[in-house]
């Protein structure tokens, strides 16, 4: 008799087909497209009722073997685009902290030279080649904040990002193995489908190989999606309060 758990494995790695389909790099959540895909895969797998699997094992090997082979083709494209996201996210984020430590390095230099003036009473200070009266310096100082804390925020956005991306790139390697590993499961039941008739056991499990897909892509139909680059870029813009002046001037 055919082994129950050979075939059973069978249909959870044509789930991949579905996991691979909504693997995003950089959204929110599924597009259109992918839902379209994923309609299409319930409506493929439906065809395939207890009744036609029993009729035809054969034909539903070959068609798990096709579905698989597409998941395969699907990973490779997901890891290169998921790698030259990682790529730009890397890129983004070091500039992020360059411009941060020119920033940095400013503010404590004109926080120096304001305190300076005020003890002296002696306006307008002299920063970076510029005249500054002391609201200009004021207001210079809570810009120079601002944009400081609004770089720091987007550089852990951008390696947050980054971070989801690996875990993206591991699951796609992961699937990736197992779809390989299932291939060679298809064709050593292929074979012995070619020597048995059905039976009743083998029919029952083939046919729970739809369930159990189908729960795979409702979950994978639930998992959220990681950050975009505009969103992320987005963040960095962040506007300047004036109530703050005091609470930044007093950090040494």
């Amino acid at each position: 008799m055919t082994s129950r758990r050979g075939l059973s494995t069978v249909g959870v790695i044509v789930a991949i087909v579905a996991v691979v389909i909504v693997i995003g790099v950089a959204v929110y959540f599924i597009s259109a497209p992918a839902r379209t895909k994923m309609k299409d895969a319930y409506a493929q797998f439906a065809e395939w009722t207890p009744e036609n699997i029993a009729k035809d094992p054969k034909g539903y090997l070959s068609f798990c073997e096709g579905k698989t082979n597409e998941a395969i083709q699907k990973c490779k494209a997901s890891k290169i685009a998921i790698s030259a996201q990682q790529a730009k996210l890397e890129q983004m984020r070091q500039d992020t902290e360059d411009k941060l430590k020119v920033g940095e390095k400013a503010l404590e230099e004109l926080k120096d030279l304001y305190r300076k003036a005020e003890t002296d009473k002696k306006w307008p200070l002299t920063w970076q080649g510029k005249g500054l009266e002391q609201e200009q310096a004021k207001h210079q100082v809570l810009r120079l904040a601002g944009e400081i804390e609004s770089k720091t925020k987007l550089s852990k956005e951008y390696k947050a990002a980054g971070d989801q991306l690996r875990v993206q790139l591991t699951k796609v390697d992961d699937a990736f193995d197992r779809a390989n590993e299932q291939l060679s499961k298809i064709k050593v039941n292929r074979e012995k489908l070619a020597v048995q008739q059905i039976t009743d056991d083998l029919k029952n499990n083939l046919v729970a190989m739809k369930s159990a897909i189908q729960t795979t892509i409702v979950d994978v139909d639930s998992q959220g999606g990681t950050l975009s680059l505009d969103d992320l870029a987005a963040r960095s813009e962040a506007a300047v309060d004036d109530s703050k002046f005091d609470e930044i001037m007093k950090k040494k």
